[in-house]
């Protein structure tokens, strides 16, 4: 009699428990989720799919979808606490896989690319990880494990990370684009002893060392095998604040892109142009683009140039359509051409996120 008694009450405290747990996750769901910011209303009512896809833009490439594009979402639905929508982007990561945990980098009409991109792949390990830590929740961590141990299998040559593999024949690239290199996932690498210290501190090495050219603009790429490094002669912003972000997140100095920001503003009027010169340091291009605005907010508070951010942030903000009565409210959209870019939207929704979070702009 008393053991049936314990078999009940053992019962009532499991049923208990997941009825609590299921509450405490509804509630999760509904009362932490900080509010909608405008760039997410038009990626929703614009670029979204019904199974969780965002197309790449609104006119050529709507049939396309990027990794990059799932990777961005869910980076921005851990910052906003969207645990239903994050675990919906979760269950999309299926369709870009294949035969392994390896990412293809896009979806063009139903086929898959025949590559991964190592920038996507770390990108959404990365995104796993945090809503592992921010909700409890052990699945996603071990989902993020899984993907780094086909990343090391892959996407390693003599302990070096490099740029992309074949999915299929697994044939790897000999370098490795420095925009590429995450630190926060490659750092849960090392938690989750997928590579050692010595791996890891070595391509940190290869971001936080690179050289620095005469006009203040970081490598695009690096050669392990030849121990080379290569510069664009364009120099595409968008891969240099990149760059820049990822070496101020380990320590690494960025003073020569801050300087080189600073000075462009104040010569062109307060604005980025997309490309650069790397000899003359003049605009190779006549246009700026919101997602080399928001990278470049994303380096300066990273770097504690707090001032610089809110400079580079208004002017970020002249290029979305803010009046709410418009069709297209919140995107980053040209609206007499309608063209627009999701990086264009997704990246300046994770400045505008994290800058709200730390209180700088608001």
């Amino acid at each position: 009699m008393l053991r049936k008694g314990m078999i009940f009450i053992i019962l009532v405290s499991i049923v208990s428990m997941s009825f609590f747990g299921i509450r405490f996750m509804e509630n999760k769901e509904t009362i932490d989720m900080k509010e909608e910011l405008a760039a997410e209303q038009f990626i929703k009512k614009h670029l979204y799919e019904e199974n969780g896809l965002i197309k790449t833009d609104l006119k050529g490439q709507s049939n396309v979808y990027l990794a990059e594009t799932t990777g961005l979402w869910m980076e921005y639905l851990v910052k906003k606490d969207d645990y239903l929508e994050f675990k919906k982007q979760a269950k999309v990561l299926k369709l870009f896989k294949e035969d392994s945990q390896l990412i293809s980098w896009k979806i063009d009409r139903n086929r898959k690319a025949p590559a991964n991109a190592l920038i996507d792949d770390l990108r959404i390990i990365q995104a796993l990880e945090e809503a592992s830590d921010r909700w409890g929740i052990p699945k996603y961590r071990k989902m993020a494990r899984q993907m780094g141990k086909d990343i090391v299998r892959y996407n390693m040559e003599n302990d070096y990370f490099i740029d992309h593999a074949d999915i299929k024949t697994k044939h790897k690239a000999d370098f490795i684009t420095l925009s590429y290199l995450n630190p926060k996932a490659i750092h849960f690498f090392l938690e989750e002893e997928l590579i050692d210290e010595s791996q890891y501190l070595l391509n940190r090495e290869v971001l936080v060392n690179a050289p620095v050219s005469k006009n203040g603009f970081f490598p695009i790429t690096y050669y392990p095998s030849r121990n080379e490094y290569e510069f664009e002669r364009e120099v595409n912003l968008i891969n240099q604040y990149y760059i820049g972000y990822y070496r101020a997140l380990w320590g690494g100095d960025v003073s020569s892109l801050i300087r080189f920001t600073k000075e462009s503003l104040e010569k062109y009027g307060g604005v980025l142009y997309g490309r650069f010169s790397s000899e003359t340091k003049e605009p190779a291009v006549e246009y700026e683009g919101a997602s080399v605005y928001a990278l470049a907010i994303l380096m300066c508070l990273q770097a504690g140039e707090d001032d610089l951010a809110r400079q580079l942030f208004y002017k970020m903000k002249e290029l979305q359509v803010l009046d709410a009565s418009t069709e297209y409210y919140g995107g980053y959209i040209n609206l007499d051409s309608l063209e627009t870019h999701t990086f264009d939207n997704l990246l300046p929704l994770i400045a505008e996120r994290e800058a709200i979070d730390e209180g700088v702009f608001y």
